[in-house]
């Protein structure tokens, strides 16, 4: 990756405020290049916040987020030699060798900084000072950081809550790919529209995080079984099927399967175990459940998530396998093949169907 005007660092020491050292500790914990016990003592201090930052700041502050992002996304997947599509056709390297310098640049907006500056300022629990940006205001590179940020933060307790409720959170695509759950409420949940990220600078993110995002929804799928709270089970599952089915629908419109790839291969990892029963999800619930037999049953359906989208997945194969060598996409078609091939999809998929008739009380 790259970004756009990326600062010179300033040679030498350079003098700061109370506020801005604490602003720039605090930048440190939330790129994740601090220990969470080391940012206690600034995320409860609470400083009269400046009406601006000094030069000096504002230079560490833009070259530390400027590093921290490029040096994240290579460490989650962009050094490695994978095959995306460009322009309909699979092109293999590193993200660097893929995408040219100026397809891949990170232009962060004033928002960043912003938001550095009242988590500073405030606690983010006990805030008399609101903050937010206005839908639509983000840039990839803002997503980017906020999605790192939210990651981060919800380690300290009560503040995920709060968080999830801003624009910059609640309405980030890459918040809900990497953290779902952190959205579930009872009832129906609404993600965000997921199509921006099958385009431009964002799915060059989304291709980088890919080997990141199979390890959090395998780690979410294990993780399941551990849920005793019903209602909790139901929310989770809920929020987590939403943000599955509309990626899936729109990486299907833009005619990226390839950005869903993460899906695959955390299938993959949960159903290629002997055995499997719904209980491998089901299994931590506590009691009896609602008095409803109708509302354990939406339940236990919600709790089983990856399996439900394999149908999805092997749709897309059968479409590949369907489309002619003179085709248009003929070439990317192929590469889906390949993945569900080497990934040996069909099997997948009859477990898949498998496990989900096992949840059905009246199946045949």
């Amino acid at each position: 990756m790259a970004t756009t005007d990326t600062p010179t660092p300033p040679t030498g020491p350079q003098a700061v405020s109370r506020f801005e050292f604490n602003l720039l500790r605090l930048l440190r914990f939330v790129l994740g290049h601090m220990p969470p016990e080391q940012a206690t003592n600034y995320l409860s201090a609470k400083l009269p916040c400046p009406p601006c930052l000094s030069e000096a700041a504002v230079k560490l502050a833009e070259d530390t987020i400027a590093k921290a992002l490029v040096l994240h996304l290579v460490r989650a997947g962009g050094w490695r030699a994978e095959n995306h599509l460009r322009d309909g056709k699979p092109n293999r390297g590193r993200v660097w060798e893929r995408i040219p310098l100026g397809e891949r640049e990170l232009a962060f907006s004033r928002h960043p900084l912003a938001f550095m500056m009242w988590l500073t300022a405030e606690r983010v629990t006990d805030t008399k000072e609101p903050w937010d940006v206005p839908a639509g205001a983000l840039t990839p590179a803002d997503e980017l950081f906020f999605a790192v940020a939210f990651d981060n933060l919800k380690a300290e307790p009560n503040v995920a809550g709060v968080l999830a409720e801003k624009r910059a959170f609640r309405d980030n695509p890459l918040c809900w790919l990497t953290g779902g759950t952190d959205f579930a409420t009872p009832g129906e949940v609404t993600p965000p529209s997921f199509e921006p990220l099958t385009s431009g600078v964002r799915a060059v993110i989304v291709e980088c995080l890919n080997p990141e995002l199979a390890r959090r929804w395998i780690k979410s799928e294990r993780g399941r079984g551990q849920i005793g709270d019903w209602k909790q089970m139901r929310a989770t599952g809920t929020a987590l099927n939403r943000t599955l089915t509309d990626f899936l629908a729109a990486c299907g419109k833009a005619n990226r399967p390839d950005l869903a790839r993460f899906v695959l291969t955390a299938a993959r990892a949960i159903l290629n175990q002997p055995g499997l029963t719904p209980q491998y999800w089901t299994g931590g619930l506590q009691g009896n459940g609602p008095p409803r037999l109708a509302d354990r049953l939406e339940t236990q359906r919600a709790a089983v998530v990856l399996p439900r989208h394999l149908p999805v997945l092997q749709g897309w194969d059968r479409k590949a396998r369907g489309v002619g060598y003179w085709d248009d996409d003929y070439a990317a078609s192929q590469l889906w093949k390949e993945d569900w091939e080497a990934a040996n999809g069909n099997e997948l998929a009859a477990t898949a169907h498998r496990i989900l008739e096992l949840l059905e009380p009246l199946r045949t």
